[in-house]
């Protein structure tokens, strides 16, 4: 019986699927850095965004500071003028007014050389009174004095503090500033590949 030989199937050279698996097998290695690469991509977005909001949370509380410092400054400037110009009128007053009485006392006295008699007597008596209330207007002018300085005194020790403690809180803020935020923690070795990752994977 003749016929026509069956075919024989081709098998393909051993070096041929040998190289087809290598590819095969760079692929799948390929795929997965990929898929690690965009994992990575995503953490360091969301680090990213996270430390924007951090950072932008800290400005915004350091603005605030500022602003309240300012605001302690001009309110202890402003007091303090408010009490100067108190204590300069009343101090005015009282100098005018013991003035005045001095004038008085020393009118008083010459009339009282000119005239004799009850009148001077009257008169003495007179005087006598006026210099203990000239007396009493001097104590009262130099405890006006000693209070204007000790308000002085005082407001500006409140403000001195309120300043101290504006000061604590901003230095604080800038405590969290300098703090490294979560990516800063990461290797050198972890960043490195992770930034190889990304470009091989760009390239593509």
């Amino acid at each position: 019986m003749s016929g026509a030989p069956s075919p024989v199937p081709l098998l393909p050279p051993p070096d041929l699927e040998t190289t087809v698996q290598q590819l095969r097998h760079a692929n799948d290695e390929l795929q997965r850095r990929r898929a690690d690469a965009e994992k990575d991509r995503e953490l360091f977005r969301d680090l990213y965004n996270k430390a924007s909001a951090h950072a932008g949370e800290v400005t915004a509380e350091n603005t605030l500071l500022q602003e309240r410092a300012e605001r302690a400054e001009q309110r202890l400037a402003d007091g303090l003028a408010m009490v100067r110009a108190t204590f300069d009128t009343r101090v005015r007053a009282l100098e005018a007014e013991n003035a005045q009485l001095a004038g008085l006392n020393r009118i008083l006295v010459a009339k009282d050389v000119r005239t004799h008699g009850d009148d001077i007597r009257r008169r003495a008596a007179e005087q006598e009174g006026l210099a203990v209330e000239n007396q009493t207007l001097r104590a009262e002018l130099a405890e006006l004095r000693l209070d204007y300085r000790r308000m002085e005194r005082l407001l500006e020790q409140l403000g001195e503090k309120e300043l101290e403690q504006l000061s604590e809180q901003e230095e604080e803020i800038k405590q969290k500033l300098e703090t490294p935020t979560p990516s800063d923690t990461l290797p050198a070795s972890t960043k490195i590949e992770t930034v190889v990752k990304t470009e091989t994977v760009i390239t593509q």
